[in-house]
């Protein structure tokens, strides 16, 4: 039997939409991941985690930090505090211990939460918002006839406008 190579290899790579994987038996200790793109992390990690887009937490899955991402999917453990631009998922087998921050939240039957969240409106939703007490105030604000009115009515959005980004 003879082999033969051939004449165009083919570099071997992981399919885009999966991003980069760290695969179960590793073990990463006192660090901190950060980053673009999607991640799957599928071994124990002890430290915090900052990612663009999606954080994927494999079955075998252990982290010990905080995270902060797009969207956020646990199906392994997570201790720590969470925060997700999007959506957290907490799928069945997925052990949270810590707090959520997003802005929509899916708990699987099987799965397990314990810690606070606090449900936020997305950033398009925060910005209609905003605009719209900073419009309200203009429209509902006197008429300033002299300085010491304009700096009223100054006042009164910019506490407007502080009220709205705190929600």
């Amino acid at each position: 039997m003879k082999f033969r190579k051939s004449s165009k290899e083919e570099p071997i790579s992981a399919p885009q939409d999966q991003g980069s994987i760290l695969c179960e038996g590793l073990i990463f200790k006192d660090g901190n991941l950060t980053g673009d793109g999607k991640i799957t992390i599928n071994c124990h990690f002890v430290g915090d985690i900052k990612i663009s887009d999606t954080v994927y937490i494999g079955e075998a899955g252990c982290i010990l930090g905080n995270i902060e991402a797009k969207s956020i999917i646990i199906t392994g453990e997570v201790k720590g505090n969470i925060e997700a631009v999007n959506n957290v998922v907490i799928r069945t087998g997925g052990i949270l211990n810590g707090n959520i921050k997003c802005s929509s939240l899916e708990i699987s039957s099987g799965a397990a939460f314990s810690g606070e969240c606090n449900m936020t409106a997305s950033k398009k939703e925060n910005s209609m918002l905003y605009n719209m007490s900073k419009n309200e105030v203009a429209k509902e604000a006197p008429r300033p006839e002299n300085a010491k009115e304009a700096v009223k009515v100054q006042n009164a959005m910019q506490a407007a406008q502080a009220h709205v980004a705190k929600k």
